[in-house]
């Protein structure tokens, strides 16, 4: 699970709308392996968000497969409670030095969001504003169809 969770660069966000439609999005994502966190970035202006705003409750799945051999197939299911941190620019001033380093994070494990300015990074800059955390209450790891749960008490 932790080897996923580090490595990885994609996350699948799921998140229910006031209908209870969900909405599931592709994300950056980094993992605290002390606290078991993964936090992920997005806009307060975007429908996760704003889905967040109203339920808390978020899934989250990393995945590693393979096109060849299904059974090799292998990936993290995390359920949790999406916490609303604070937003980029508040954050490189915030005297908060856990949440500066999961910035610092995202930059080296993502360096071309730091790089020179194309127009898509300036864009993703403009809407990526928000730091979430994702506070696992569930963990589930697979294999081929072999399944492992854990759980955490918070």
């Amino acid at each position: 699970m932790i080897d996923i969770l580090k490595e990885s660069h994609f996350a699948y966000l799921c998140t229910i709308d006031e209908n209870n439609q969900p909405h599931i999005t592709p994300m950056f994502f980094i993992f605290d392996e002390k606290t078991k966190d993964i936090f992920v970035v997005t806009s307060l202006k975007s429908k996760k968000m704003k889905n967040m705003q109203v339920n808390p409750q978020v899934s989250l799945t990393v995945d590693v497969r393979d096109p060849d051999n299904p059974f090799n197939n292998r990936g993290v299911m995390v359920q949790g409670k999406a916490v609303i941190e604070k937003t980029l620019d508040s954050l490189s001033a915030a005297k908060d030095t856990k949440l500066i380093g999961v910035y610092k994070a995202f930059n080296k494990k993502y360096p071309i969001l730091s790089e020179a300015k194309t127009s898509a990074q300036i864009e993703y800059q403009e809407f990526s504003e928000t730091l979430v955390r994702v506070r696992a209450d569930k963990m589930v790891y697979w294999r081929g169809p072999y399944f492992i749960t854990v759980s955490f008490n918070r």
